[in-house]
């Protein structure tokens, strides 16, 4: 139990008026109960003592809910001082209230008297009067003084003289020296019956029993011995100076002051509202960001206490505006749901940078680019937090530190989204466009986490300056980040992709934040050589190049670029060239369906592989996948551009994907949503600018590989691209050595069809289906000098005994090719040795071609 005797003077005067009945008491809780000495009820189930001090005793609420406790006291006049400490964040659900006088017993009935109100919205200390249940504010503490989610010692001291002078004084951190809050007068209410608390309280885990009061005195005032001291010095401007004392000063003898260096003081008056307040107006004007000193001198209190002479310092600075970085965003939650610790609701955390400036935040903006809300008045001071919400969840984010309700909150995307700070001017302080990738672990990509900031005090926004939280809530609003760092980054920036967005437009993306001036200055040199019209600034990854020549559709052109750097300085790598050009329109047959993950492990993300099997360079804008319900979502708002030859994986979570497959090429991955994919069976499209079908595939788990024991998380890959999708045997299981996928890779069963060289062809002469990416495959290749035969395609042993029929009297083209997988009829695989591949073709004219092969199917030893 704190002390309380360490608060009197060791020689008091008391003035002992207006103390009828039972009116002094002291209460220190040192008998370890409420129940006598004195005697204390109410509401005496949500109250108890313990370690010599009364706390609230509720547990976890369901709902909101005041309660009070209360004991006899007739005192209306003299002194009331107690300790209490409220360890959580206030807010206009959470505070409590200290009566100093009542008529009723049940504080949460309509009264009169005056109360002490700790906490509240703008988390004060206010002395109230009570009308009829009706409060009206008599002196109030300067706002924000509550100001811990964790802990608000407090010691408040009240008095009223013969004159009904009212004066409220705290001392913030219970440090045993009380600033006088003000002053008022009021006499209009005269009686008291009762002394007591009441607490109100909403259902906030952080308030659960986090109440604590102490050291009731209730009185005779205590005369005054001790002086004045000054509390603060403050330039208010570059002509006035004020001098803020610890308590009322004497009228006559409110201080002798002077202005160091050299500037003296021309006038001083006392202010008329406050009289621990003194005006200073220097002899001339002060410069801004120049130290200063006051000396003072023969100040005295009211209890003529004479304050040794003693001098403070103290600067004139003027309000800066922010420049960028000064605020960042330092945390984000896009995805609440499922919960792991925090309310279920989205929020933004920013942070001052600073070591000395507070800004004011007051219609600044928060933006997605669709969505922009606007900030209500807020200050954030150096090194401060402030949570941005919506107005609706707001409170829920109250015991976490200052929080601020923003109309038009711009929800956040769960993949990602470009999230910009503006200042009240529309300047831009601060964008980070996040992306789901930036988790990094894949427990953590379906919700409950935020992403953290790593380092804020490097200006580096992108993927390498941000983590998944590991705080043990799933995030740490209005609080230093859990993943908190000293950025250390020598990785030099790549360009990792080209984006041709018309015939004169070209945008460069790089792998992180760039340094903006260097991405200015840099050299970007074409081959074949095109000169630059214009430069600009997209993202801080991103710059916009305007070409002074139309591209020529599909010509090939390369880009290098050099001079540029990474926001921390890191130069670009050798990773610095990409080739690009003018994309010519997509046809069917240009871009086919390669590879597809229908049934992803556990919760994970479906997958569907294009190959660019043309000579053109085409642009995935525009392009859509489908699935056989009539379900569509386009691929890409950008121009990204496909190379002959090359591969692109679409998933729903590239970050997943990789996860699973560590094989996966990922600058050859586009995270965009896709049609559901059911287990089992289904169909994936490809459609066209226009809504055509460039391909159709119809998945199905009789594809895999029958010998496997699950096809959860297997990839179907097609065996060739350039045979049909509809050709059933064109399709295989991953391999098994692959980790069952290859996003963005060549397919691990890969086997392009050989060139016949008279009716049959085959590759290889030795296969060895076993799923193991090598030669799992057989392909048959045929070719006929005219068109018009139906063929039939068998596989026997040696024994002359059928095992597999590949075709049956199937229309043949003068070309093409069929695959078997090793399987028997049954779907078991066929035995080690030599088999026959026969086939018999015939026409309309009676032309009959009759065709045997031998093959050796091989197992691994």
């Amino acid at each position: 139990m704190p002390n309380a005797s360490r608060f009197l003077p060791s020689v008091a005067v008391l003035l002992l008026f207006g103390l009828s009945g039972r009116a002094q008491f002291m209460d220190g809780f040192s008998d370890g109960d409420f129940a006598a000495n004195p005697a204390w009820s109410g509401e005496d189930a949500l109250f108890t003592v313990g370690a010599g001090q009364l706390r609230s005793n509720t547990g976890a609420l369901a709902t909101a809910t005041t309660y009070s406790l209360s004991t006899p006291s007739a005192q209306t006049a003299g002194q009331w001082e107690f300790f209490v400490n409220l360890k959580f964040a206030t807010s206009g659900v959470n505070y409590v209230d200290v009566h100093l006088t009542s008529d009723v017993q049940d504080l949460g009935t309509p009264g009169n008297g005056y109360f002490v109100r700790i906490g509240e919205t703008t988390d004060h200390v206010v002395l109230n009067k009570l009308s009829a249940g009706v409060p009206s504010p008599l002196v109030a503490s300067p706002d924000g003084i509550v100001n811990s989610s964790t802990d608000n010692p407090f010691r408040i001291k009240v008095t009223r003289d013969a004159a009904d002078q009212w004066t409220l004084f705290y001392d913030d951190g219970a440090t045993g020296t009380y600033t006088t809050a003000g002053f008022a007068t009021d006499g209009s209410i005269t009686t008291s019956a009762w002394f007591g608390i009441r607490i109100t309280q909403s259902t906030a885990a952080s308030a659960v029993n986090n109440h604590f009061f102490d050291d009731f005195s209730v009185g005779a005032i205590v005369l005054d011995t001790t002086p004045p001291a000054m509390v603060s010095v403050t330039a208010t401007s570059a002509t006035n100076v004020d001098v803020l004392w610890s308590e009322p000063l004497d009228p006559a003898a409110f201080g002798s002051y002077d202005i160091l260096p050299f500037i003296g003081v021309g006038t001083t008056w006392q202010d008329g509202t406050n009289p621990a307040l003194v005006h200073l107006t220097p002899g001339s004007p002060l410069a801004v960001n120049v130290p200063y000193s006051v000396f003072v001198n023969v100040a005295e209190d009211l209890s003529g206490n004479v304050a040794p002479p003693g001098n403070a310092n103290f600067m004139w600075s003027v309000a800066v505006p922010a420049q960028p970085g000064d605020v960042v965003i330092n945390e984000l939650m896009p995805d609440p749901d499922p919960v792991v610790g925090l309310p279920n609701a989205e929020y933004v955390e920013l942070f001052n940078t600073t070591a000395d400036q507070t800004f004011d935040l007051t219609g600044w903006k928060i933006t997605d680019g669709s969505t922009t809300g606007t900030l209500p008045a807020v200050q954030l001071p150096p090194g401060g937090f402030v949570i941005l919400a919506s107005t609706a969840n707001a409170a829920l984010f109250t015991s976490f530190g200052t929080v601020v309700g923003v109309p038009s909150f711009p929800s956040l995307n769960n993949d990602g989204d470009p999230m910009q700070l503006w200042d009240a001017g529309n300047a831009t302080i601060d964008v980070v466009t996040y992306s789901s990738s930036w988790y990094s672990d894949p427990a953590k990509i379906s919700g409950g986490w935020s992403l953290e900031r790593i380092d804020p005090f490097t200006p580096c926004s992108g993927a390498i300056n941000w983590a998944a939280s590991i705080g043990v809530l799933g995030g740490t609003p209005g609080s230093p980040n859990s993943v908190f760092a000293v950025l250390i980054d020598t990785v030099p920036p790549t360009l990792t992709q080209v984006y041709v967005v018309d015939s004169v437009t070209v945008d460069l993306l790089f792998s992180e934040a760039m340094d903006a001036s260097s991405l200015m200055n840099g050299t970007y040199v074409i081959d074949p050589a095109i000169a630059l019209a214009n430069l600009s600034l997209i993202a801080t990854d991103r710059v916009r190049l305007t070409l002074a020549t139309e591209l020529v559709p599909g010509q090939l052109q390369t880009i290098t670029v050099t001079g540029v750097n990474d926001c921390p300085g890191n130069a670009i790598g050798p990773a610095n060239t990409a080739t690009f050009a003018l994309p010519e329109p997509v046809t069917a047959g240009d871009v086919v369906i390669n590879e597809v993950l229908y049934d992803p492990r556990g919760s994970g993300s479906d997958f569907v592989e294009l190959y660019n099997r043309s000579q053109k360079v085409v642009s995935l804008q525009g392009l859509q996948l489908a699935n056989g319900s009539g379900s569509m979502q386009p691929i890409t708002a950008e121009a990204w551009l496909l190379m002959p030859g090359t591969y692109v994986a679409i998933a729903t979570d590239v970050a997943n994907v990789l996860a699973n497959y560590p094989l996966g090429h990922a600058d050859r991955m586009l995270q965009a949503e896709l049609p559901t994919y059911t287990n089992g069976s289904g169909s994936v499209l490809l459609m066209g600018l226009l809504g055509d079908t460039l391909e159709l595939f119809h998945y199905s788990d009789d594809l895999q590989f029958t010998l496997l024991e699950s096809v959860d998380g297997v990839s179907l890959e097609r065996v060739d691209p350039e045979r049909p999708a509809r050709d059933d045997s064109n399709w295989h299981s991953a391999a098994e050595a692959v980790d069952f996928a290859t996003p963005g890779h060549q397919n691990s069963q890969y086997a392009p069809a050989p060139e016949a060289n008279g009716e049959i062809t085959i590759d290889p002469a030795i296969f060895s289906p076993d799923n193991d990416g090598h030669q799992d495959v057989l392909t048959i290749a045929y070719k006929f000098d005219e068109p018009g035969f139906v063929g039939t395609m068998k596989v026997f042993d040696l024994a002359g005994r059928e095992v597999r029929t590949l075709m049956n009297n199937e229309l043949l083209g003068t070309s093409g090719a069929v695959s078997w997988d090793g399987l028997m009829e049954g779907n078991e695989l066929a035995r080690i040795g030599p088999y026959i591949i026969f086939l018999e073709a015939y026409d309309l004219a009676g032309n009959v071609e009759k065709v045997r092969k031998t093959v050796v199917l091989a197992h691994r030893l």
